[in-house]
């Protein structure tokens, strides 16, 4: 075991190969034991088999810095180094290597309530099987290892990421744990997981035995391309914009290749005792040295709770230089979430043993409710372009908003629907409002239908309304933010719905 050593003050990182992390696995799948968020065992199940798709779930460890902000300075220095942790990778892979692409997707498990992954797998899973992609969950805190011991003690039982600050140099107030009762919070470091996320990543891109997609090279494919995706709050904006330019494979190479962040929540901690960043700090802002997208919902943009404008504050200019490669998207009438996208929550048995709660979720999406996930596909499948072919990115309008921070607010239509952003057909050719709750517990917006009287004198027939949502569907396939096959799926919902009565 070696020794952490602790650092006054370093005021540059040096680009220098991450190190690769130890692997073990694939753990056993038994009736007895099996990974946490195994796709059969989702609140809908997914047939991976189906797909020619395998899931394999792996421990990695290693060592990792802790890092610190100073005062002054757009990036972070090192508090203390060679911090031993382990956590878990989850992943869905091609049976067939000669059907895998060239890409791996790393998501951050979400961990606000049971741990899951929906902004990539979620959203996109049926995208990626479709085109062979990789897809990774990694665990990144300490309160989801504390549940997943709950769920198997055994499986899970070396998991952590133990606090390597000499106890009399450590800072307290923040943990970074989350919201988990902890006897002793302060032995537990969570900025250990930034290192673990570079080290994920370029382990999916080594030619080495231990990685798991390559194995012996006859019957593998280490991954060419990785990206970072999630909604993990604020820890994967924090790390492209803190880290992620010191990440590389050999001293240059990047190990991420572009990132696709939905949503933010507030300004990140780096690590242990670190306050967060005021929202009109400009390190708030994601500046990072490969091709980042970035998705939004009306909920980020103008929320509460653990949700507040602060994305308001991080929009910066959309870049195609260098370095700055970047766009940000705003999907108008969208809310902070979906309840329908809690179908690839664990099932209920396996949330009980998780953390006692064995809640079941709604599996149809609310009458009216935008399914942005659309966007969400049609987003990643943009930035695969921009990584492998150079091709930027589509640009796209802001969501109108009138005030100054914190009181901005939307700009609002005829109908009460935000103006800007991200189009579709269900505010360009709208049959509801979508109003938000200026409620700081609010995760939701207000879908309110039009009145049977107000769609007569908006669509005169449903042949009527059926062409304006074709042509705005068709109009929103061209600037970018919808594939084609998500394209029926919106033609072949108003072809069905009895508009207007």
């Amino acid at each position: 075991m070696r020794n952490p050593v602790y650092y006054e003050e370093l005021k540059e990182i040096k680009k220098i190969p991450v190190p690769l992390p130890e692997v073990t696995g694939p753990l056993p799948n038994t009736d007895e034991s099996y990974p946490f968020n195994a796709a059969e065992r989702q609140q809908r199940p997914a047939d991976l088999a189906s797909w020619g798709y395998v899931e394999e779930e792996y421990i990695i460890s290693g060592y990792a810095n802790v890092y610190e902000y100073h005062d002054v300075g757009l990036y972070p220095g090192i508090r203390c180094s060679d911090g031993r942790y382990c956590t878990r990778i989850l992943i869905r892979r091609p049976c067939d290597a000669r059907r895998q692409s060239d890409f791996a997707v790393l998501e951050i498990f979400n961990y606000a309530g049971p741990e899951r992954a929906f902004a990539g797998w979620g959203y996109c899973g049926e995208y990626m099987c479709a085109r062979g992609d990789v897809w990774v969950g990694i665990t990144i805190k300490q309160s989801a290892i504390e549940k997943l011991k709950n769920f198997d003690a055994k499986r899970y039982g070396a998991l952590g990421f133990p606090n390597p600050v000499p106890k009399e140099k450590r800072r307290y107030g923040n943990t970074m744990v989350g919201k988990v009762d902890m006897e002793n919070p302060e032995e537990f470091e969570n900025g250990l997981a930034y290192d673990a996320m570079s080290q994920a990543a370029a382990l999916l891109k080594s030619r080495v035995p231990q990685n798991p997609l390559y194995r012996d090279g006859m019957s593998g494919k280490a991954a060419r391309y990785v990206i970072g995706m999630g909604a993990s709050g604020c820890d994967l904006s924090l790390y492209a914009a803190a880290l992620q330019p010191f990440a590389t494979m050999d001293g240059t190479h990047p190990c991420f290749d572009g990132f696709h962040i939905h949503m933010t929540g507030y300004p990140g901690f780096i690590s242990n005792g670190e306050t967060r960043f005021e929202a009109d700090d400009d390190r708030c802002k994601i500046m990072t040295n490969v091709p980042l997208l970035w998705t939004q919902t009306m909920g980020d943009m103008r929320g509460g709770g653990v949700h507040p404008s602060y994305s308001y504050m991080y929009r910066w200019p959309d870049s195609d230089l260098p370095g700055r490669q970047h766009r940000q998207y705003e999907i108008a009438g969208a809310a902070l979430g979906m309840d329908w996208d809690m179908s690839v929550c664990p099932c209920a048995e396996d949330l009980e043993k998780y953390n006692g709660e064995g809640k079941i979720y709604p599996l149809d999406p609310q009458k009216g409710e935008i399914p942005f996930h659309y966007v969400i596909r049609a987003v990643l499948d943009h930035l695969k372009k921009w990584i492998r072919d150079g091709i930027p990115a589509p640009e796209s309008a802001y969501l109108e908003m009138e005030g100054e921070y914190p009181d901005a607010d939307f700009v609002l239509d005829e109908h009460g629907n935000p103006r800007g952003g991200v189009r579709s057909p269900y505010v360009d050719v709208p049959v509801c409002t979508y109003t938000w709750r200026d409620d700081p517990g609010a995760v939701r917006n207000i879908i309110t239908p039009f009145s049977k009287e107000k769609l007569k004198t908006l669509y005169a027939t449903h042949e009527d309304y059926l062409r304006k949502v074709v042509l705005a569907t068709m109009e929103m396939v061209k600037r970018g933010f919808l594939l084609p096959e998500d394209a029926s799926e919106i033609i072949l919902e108003a072809m069905e719905a009895k508009i207007p009565e």
